[in-house]
């Protein structure tokens, strides 16, 4: 090793370097070093922002749910939040072969409240999937009814749009776009009849 050392320095005293020449060898070293963690930290902004527009792209479709009212609606749709807010019930039979084959028959009951929230009681033993939902959220849009029921659960990161229509006792969900077979199973099969004590 000593030999090897030795015959390394003779050979670097067979070449001159021009004056400053150590220094700029320096000086271009110190460059790369710092141009290296500049890359590095470009890299990563860049995965940081494919990473966060990702996220934000992902849960888009959850800042499009409908949110309980953090503050007054304005006052037509006030209204008619007034309107809707009520507890309907409606009951599903495996006579339908939807509700059969997605164990979703029996009794649900389905409170509106004015503020945009909607609290469902399913029948034990129905939605296989998991446990009788809770704290659902709807919004309303005119005629337009958009809700995000089993968002969790069967039909993540979906919402369902429906028109609807309160009269004599029944409230009608028609689907305008729904791609869960089990919120549309659920939600507009039948008329939901409006309970006593609205």
């Amino acid at each position: 090793m000593n030999d090897y050392r030795q015959a390394l320095e003779r050979e670097s005293e067979r070449f001159d370097l021009a004056p400053g020449a150590l220094d700029r060898l320096f000086d271009r070293r110190k460059r790369k070093n710092r141009n290296q963690r500049i890359g590095a930290a470009l890299v990563a902004l860049v995965v940081l922002a494919v990473g966060a527009w990702g996220a934000v792209s992902l849960l888009g479709g959850l800042a499009s749910h409908p949110q309980p009212a953090s503050s007054s609606p304005p006052a037509p749709t006030r209204q008619l939040y007034q309107e809707i807010a009520g507890t309907y019930a409606i009951t599903l039979s495996n006579a339908d072969p939807g509700v059969s084959a997605k164990g979703m028959a029996g009794t649900y009951t389905m409170r509106l409240l004015p503020n945009g929230v909607v609290r469902l009681s399913a029948p034990v033993g129905s939605l296989r999937e998991g446990p009788s939902p809770s704290a659902i959220n709807y919004r309303l849009s005119g005629s337009q009814f958009t809700i995000n029921a089993f968002v969790n659960i069967s039909c993540p990161g979906t919402v369902g749009t429906y028109l609807w229509q309160l009269e004599d006792g029944r409230l009608v969900l028609t689907p305008l776009h729904e791609v869960c077979a089990v919120r549309r199973t659920l939600f507009a099969s039948k008329p939901w009849l409006v309970q006593a004590g609205r």
